[in-house]
C-alpha cells in the first residue's frame, strides 16, 4: 500500500470510529435582516424580513452537526436573534445586555455551536419590539437515528398575529390605560351587555371585588397567520402521516387547535419526544412548539385551524384535497361570567392583579379567559405529556427552590416578577450542580407563557419520573405551575414572559449562576439591560362650557401629572382649578401624592392619598397648606360598548360642594364626543381627545 494510501485509510478509519451515527457537518447559513414592505389586509406596512421573508427561512440541522450563522444587520436600528429552545454557549444566545452586545447597523456577527438536540425550534429577534414585526423564522434538527414516530409528509406551521399599526404605538395605547383594544375587537364590557347576557350578578360581584372589566388578550390583531398568510393547503392522499412542527410565534396570542379530521396524536413538544397522545382541541402558548401527526382522511381536504384564543379571528391550513371539510368553531370566550380553573399543580391561588389607580380615573381593564372543563375552550395539554425517559433530577444535588409571583398592574401596563419590574440588579441566583425549583404563582389575571433561556425544565403535571421536558411553561391565570431543573450551566441565563408586551414592561429576570463572574464586556453594558422609561398620556375635553383632562408622565413606581379645570359658563369670570402632583405607586389601590393646587384666589401645597374603594369608585383625600380638607368620588360605567356616563362629587371644607355629571359616546381610537353638566358652569357638550 502506497504512503498516502495508507494515512487515507487511517484518516477514514479515526473518522468512523470518532463518529458514531455518520459524519458531523458543519451546516452554514447567511441571513440578513432589512426591512420589508408587506400588504397583508389592503395596507402597505413597514416590516422588517429575514432574507426578504416573513417569517424567515427554515434553518435545517442534523444532531451532531454544528450550526455556523452570520447575521447581517442592514437596517438603521440595532438587532439581534435569539435561538429559542436550543441548548448552546451562553455567549451565543443572542440576548442584549445579557449574553451579547446588540449588533448594530451594518454589522455582521457569527454564532457558531454545537447541535446536541433534535426537533423543532425557532429563532427571533430579542431587541425591541422587533419580533412583533417579523424577524422570526423556524429550526428543525434531524434525529441522528431518524424520528421516533415517521411520517409520509413533514411540514413545518409558524403561527403569527400581524397588525398594521406601529408595535410602538402598540405599548404606548396600551400603557395610556386606553381600553381601545377591547373596543375593537367588540370585547368591551357594558351594563347592556351584561343584562343581555344574564350576567348582571356577576358584574356587580366582581365590581364589589373592586376588579375591573376582564378581557382574554392585550391587542386587537388584523390577521392570523400560518407561514405567512391566513390560509394554505397542504396536498395529501387519503391515509398518509404527516407530520406538523407547529411553532407559535406570535407576539401576544395564544391559539386554539383542532383538525376537522379528528384527533391529532401529540408525539414532541418544545422539541422533546413524548409519549404519543392522541388530543382534540388544546391550548398552545405563546413560545411553544409542538409536532403533531396527523391521519389525512378519505374525500375531501381537511382544515386545521389555529383560533385566537380571544376568539377575534383564526387561519387555517387544509390537508388533503377535493370538499373543503372545515374545523369547528371555537366558542367566543365569555367574558362576563368568570370561571377560573386550577394549574396543573392542582393549587388555586385567591390572589388579585397588582393593578394601580391612576389620576382622573383612567379606564380599566383586566384579561382572564372564561375557562370551562369540558373541550370547547380547553387549556394547554400538559397533563396527558408523559417523557418516553425517565426526566428525574440527580438525587445528590441540593435543592434549590425559589418562589415567583407573576404581578401586574393591566391599567398602567406594567409587568412584573416578585412586584419588581427587571432590573440589572435583581437577578435569581443560583449554584452549578443544584436542583432547581421556581415555582410560579400567577395573581394577575391573565395567562404567562414563561421562558427559560439554555435549559429545559421538568413540567410537574402528576406524571412523576416520566414529567415533560419543556423550555416554555404557560401559567394559567391565579394558578399555579411548578417546574424544575439542573443547573448544569454557568454565567447568566434570561427567564421571561414571552408574550412580547409583558417582557417589554418589565416581567423578567435574569438567572445568574453564583459560580461564574461576568464576562468583563458585558459588565460594561449590562446597566443598559432594562430602562424603566416613563410613558406620556394626556386625556382631555374641549366643550361649549369648560375644559377638564389631565396629563400624565409616568413610570413603574412614579407618575407626575397636572389636571386641568377651567369653565366659562354661568359664572363672572372664567375660574380656573390646576393641580400638579407627583404620585408614589404603591399598589393598584393605593397612591400617596403631593404637589401644589392653583386657582383664581391662591396657590397652596397639598398632600393626601388616592384609593380604590369597592364597586370601583376613586377616592381621593387630600389636605392643603391651609388646613382645609377635600374628599373627592368618582366613577364611570360602561353602558354600551360605545356609550359611557360617568359622575364625580367633592367636598372641601372651605368651597363646599361641587359636582359633575355626564356621557361620552366612543367614535375612534382617539375622539369621542361628550357633554356633562356641571354645578357651577352648567351643561355643555364638545370633544374628548386621548393621545
Amino acid at each position: 500500500m502506497k504512503r498516502s494510501a495508507y494515512f487515507l485509510f487511517i484518516i477514514l478509519t479515526l473518522s468512523w470510529i470518532l463518529v458514531p451515527s455518520g459524519f458531523a457537518a458543519i451546516v452554514e447559513y447567511e441571513l440578513n435582516i432589512s426591512y420589508k414592505t408587506l400588504n397583508v389586509t389592503g395596507k402597505d406596512v413597514k416590516a422588517m424580513s429575514l432574507n426578504d421573508s416573513i417569517p424567515g427561512p427554515t434553518l435545517r440541522f442534523r444532531e451532531g452537526d454544528t450550526a455556523r450563522i452570520r447575521l447581517k444587520n442592514s437596517m438603521d436600528v440595532p438587532t439581534s436573534v435569539h435561538w429559542h429552545g436550543i441548548l448552546l454557549p451562553y455567549r451565543q444566545d443572542g440576548v442584549p445586555y445579557v449574553t451579547n452586545p446588540p449588533i448594530k447597523p451594518g454589522e455582521t456577527q457569527q454564532f457558531e455551536f454545537p447541535i446536541k438536540q433534535a426537533g423543532t425550534y425557532w429563532f427571533h429577534s430579542h431587541t425591541g419590539l422587533q419580533e412583533q414585526r417579523g424577524v422570526y423564522g423556524s429550526i428543525v434538527i434531524t434525529p441522528k437515528d431518524g424520528e421516533r414516530v415517521p411520517s409520509d409528509q413533514d411540514k413545518v406551521i409558524v403561527l403569527s398575529d400581524w397588525t398594521n399599526e406601529n408595535p410602538d404605538e402598540i405599548l404606548r395605547t396600551l400603557k395610556s390605560g386606553s381600553d381601545y383594544y377591547s373596543f375593537k375587537k367588540g370585547s368591551l364590557q357594558s351594563l347592556v351587555g351584561a343584562v343581555k347576557d344574564g350576567a348582571l350578578t356577576d358584574v356587580f360581584k366582581r365590581s364589589l371585588m373592586r376588579m375591573p372589566p376582564m378581557d382574554v388578550s392585550d391587542v386587537a390583531y388584523d390577521a392570523f397567520l400560518a407561514n405567512g398568510k391566513k390560509e394554505s393547503t397542504i396536498p395529501a392522499k387519503p391515509g398518509e402521516k404527516v407530520r406538523l412542527r407547529f411553532i407559535n410565534s406570535a407576539t401576544a396570542t395564544y391559539f386554539h387547535l383542532q383538525f376537522a379530521g379528528g384527533p391529532v396524536q401529540i408525539v414532541s413538544a418544545d422539541g422533546i419526544d413524548v409519549e404519543p397522545v392522541n388530543v382534540d382541541r388544546f391550548l398552545m402558548a405563546i413560545a411553544e412548539t409542538y409536532d403533531l401527526i396527523v391521519t389525512v382522511p378519505e374525500n375531501g381536504s381537511y382544515e386545521f385551524r389555529a383560533t385566537a384564543q380571544d376568539g377575534s379571528s383564526h387561519s387555517s391550513i387544509f390537508i388533503g384535497s377535493g370538499k373543503r371539510i372545515l374545523a369547528p368553531s371555537v366558542p367566543k370566550p365569555n367574558l362576563y361570567k368568570m370561571k377560573m380553573s386550577m394549574g396543573n399543580s392542582g393549587m388555586k391561588m385567591k390572589g388579585m392583579s397588582s393593578k394601580m389607580k391612576m389620576p382622573m380615573g383612567m379606564d380599566k381593564k383586566m384579561g382572564i379567559d372564561s375557562m370551562t372543563a369540558d373541550n370547547e375552550r380547553p387549556l394547554s395539554p400538559y397533563k396527558k405529556l408523559r417523557s418516553v425517559g425517565n426526566s428525574s433530577l440527580p438525587k445528590k444535588n441540593p435543592t434549590r427552590e425559589v418562589v415567583l409571583t407573576l404581578t401586574g398592574d393591566m391599567e398602567r401596563y406594567i409587568w412584573s416578577i416578585n412586584g419588581e419590574i427587571l432590573s440589572a440588579d435583581n437577578m435569581i441566583r443560583i449554584r452549578h450542580g443544584e436542583n432547581v425549583r421556581f415555582v410560579l404563582i400567577n395573581k394577575t389575571m391573565m395567562h404567562h407563557p414563561m421562558h427559560l433561556h439554555g435549559h429545559f425544565f421538568r413540567v410537574i403535571n402528576g406524571q412523576g419520573d416520566y414529567s415533560p421536558l419543556k423550555h416554555t411553561v404557560d401559567v394559567p391565570p391565579l394558578a399555579t405551575q411548578i417546574i424544575e431543573f439542573e443547573a448544569n450551566e454557568y454565567n447568566d441565563w434570561f427567564f421571561h414572559c414571552h408574550i412580547l408586551y409583558h417582557a417589554k414592561s418589565g416581567m423578567a429576570r435574569v438567572v445568574s449562576y453564583e459560580d461564574k463572574e461576568l464576562d468583563v464586556d458585558l459588565k460594561k453594558i449590562r446597566h443598559r439591560l432594562y430602562k424603566d422609561s416613563w410613558n406620556p398620556t394626556i386625556i382631555g375635553t374641549a366643550q361649549s362650557h369648560m375644559t377638564d383632562g389631565v396629563a400624565v408622565l409616568s413610570n413603574s413606581k412614579n407618575i407626575l401629572s397636572a389636571t386641568w379645570q377651567v369653565g366659562w359658563q354661568n359664572v363672572d369670570k372664567t375660574e380656573q382649578d390646576v393641580e400638579l402632583a407627583y404620585d408614589r405607586y404603591f399598589n393598584r389601590f393605593l397612591n400617596v401624592f403631593g404637589g401644589i393646587n392653583l386657582t383664581n384666589d391662591y396657590e397652596r401645597g397639598i398632600l393626601g392619598i388616592r384609593y380604590l374603594l369597592p364597586f370601583n369608585i376613586d377616592s381621593t383625600f387630600r389636605f392643603d397648606s391651609e388646613g382645609e380638607f377635600r374628599v373627592e368620588l368618582s366613577q364611570g360605567l360602561q353602558l354600551t360598548s360605545r356609550f359611557e356616563v360617568f359622575g364625580d362629587v367633592e367636598y372641601d371644607t372651605e368651597s363646599k360642594e361641587e359636582w359633575l355629571l355626564g356621557g361620552k359616546y366612543i367614535f375612534s381610537k382617539n375622539m369621542a364626543l361628550t357633554g356633562q353638566y356641571h354645578s357651577d358652569f352648567g351643561a355643555g357638550a364638545g370633544l374628548e381627545f386621548r393621545y
